[in-house]
Order: C-alpha cells, then sequence, then structure tokens
C-alpha cells in the first residue's frame, strides 16, 4: 500500500498521477512529422499549436504543491515537536 518514511507515510500511487500539460500537442506534432517524413514544414500547425501551449505553460509558473514542498513543510513541524 504505502512505504513508511519514519512515522509518516506516503502512498506512491498519489504521486503518480501528474498533469502533462502539452501531452496532446506534442503527440499530434511528432505524428504529423511522421507523416510528413519528418519535414516540419507540412506541420506549421501542429508546431504553433505546440509552441504556444509551451509558452502558456512557461507563463504560468509552478505551483508549491510537490512532493518536496509538502516534505519540507511536515519536517519543519515535526523538528517544533
Amino acid at each position: 500500500m504505502g512505504r513508511k518514511a519514519g512515522i509518516m507515510r506516503v502512498n506512491p500511487k498519489a504521486f503518480a498521477k501528474r498533469t502533462r500539460p502539452c501531452l496532446s500537442e506534442m503527440l499530434n506534432f511528432l505524428a504529423c512529422l511522421k507523416k510528413a517524413n519528418f519535414n516540419d514544414d507540412g506541420c506549421m500547425q501542429e508546431k504553433k499549436a505546440l509552441q504556444t501551449c509551451m509558452d502558456l505553460q512557461a507563463k504560468s509558473g509552478k505551483s508549491h504543491n510537490t512532493i518536496n514542498y509538502h516534505l519540507q513543510r511536515i519536517s519543519r513541524m515535526m523538528k517544533g515537536q
């Protein structure tokens, strides 16, 4: 089920559900490249969609709800005990 880390239990399945924001755009672009014999001139629409998605992701920034963020927060609480 989970692994014990000291007195905490960490469920590894909970951290496997990550979002992959530009996955569909990237797969569409790669499929188009394969159809166009790896010539990106024929895939400008897919290339532009992928670039737009990547630009939006770069502007949005990272969320602080990563496992390292939570482990640091919990370790600070445990030090106070």
